[in-house]
């Protein structure tokens, strides 16, 4: 991306800058990693409260849920100007092992998001590799997460101290309940069964060329 002078600007992890807009807001995201001219971007704020998946239907898996269609179509559509969405890569990810343990049999312990998508959710391990426990006390302060304005006004959710909870992109391997998991409003991260809550806030995430 280049500046109004024509000249290249970079980004590093941790800055904050401006791209899209929803509900009449500018969105801000954080930098979470950069990789050459690919920026990994997530929302600082919740920007909307949906369900993970629009009834409570067993095997949801990120693949299926209707909360990843609507970020892959309405949100994608509406949020972003064309030219926008052309800095917007198609992008997969197999997670990280380091974050994952192993259950018997050699299968992970956590999934991980595997499809294509424009936009998505962070999973368990990428939380843990992007925004991990940097303050030597073992607060969550760095995945806090607070809703706009618009949610503020437009839904009830659960918040403590103005904070609120999250939805992440999958789950735990363990059983096919119908399960995925949250970034609660405390910054810990915990199994959410009832997918079909609107109880939980949306962040996006996405890959751009910066």
């Amino acid at each position: 991306m280049t500046s109004d002078d024509g000249n290249s600007v970079f980004v590093q992890k941790g800055e904050h800058i401006k791209f899209g807009s929803y509900q009449g807001e500018k969105i801000e995201w954080r930098v979470l990693d950069v990789i050459g001219e690919k920026v990994l971007l997530l929302s600082e704020y919740g920007l909307d409260v949906k369900p993970y998946n629009d009834n409570l239907s067993s095997g949801i898996t990120w693949e299926s849920c209707t909360l990843r269609r609507w970020l892959n179509d309405e949100f994608y559509e509406k949020a972003f100007t064309v030219e926008e969405r052309n800095k917007i890569l198609l992008s997969t990810s197999e997670g990280f092992p380091e974050y994952n343990s192993r259950l018997p049999g050699g299968e992970y312990d956590y999934l991980e998001r595997e499809t294509e998508d424009y936009v998505f959710l962070l999973s368990y391990t990428e939380v843990y590799q992007y925004i991990s426990n940097n303050t030597g006390d073992g607060s969550n302060d760095d995945r806090l997460c607070y809703p706009t304005d618009y949610v503020k006004s437009n839904f009830d959710i659960h918040t403590y101290q103005d904070a609120c909870g999250w939805w992440l992109c999958a789950g735990n391997a363990r059983d096919d309940e119908c399960r995925t998991m949250i970034v609660s409003e405390l910054g810990s991260i915990h199994v959410e069964t009832e997918v079909d809550s609107n109880a939980y806030t949306i962040r996006p995430a996405m890959w751009v060329k910066w």
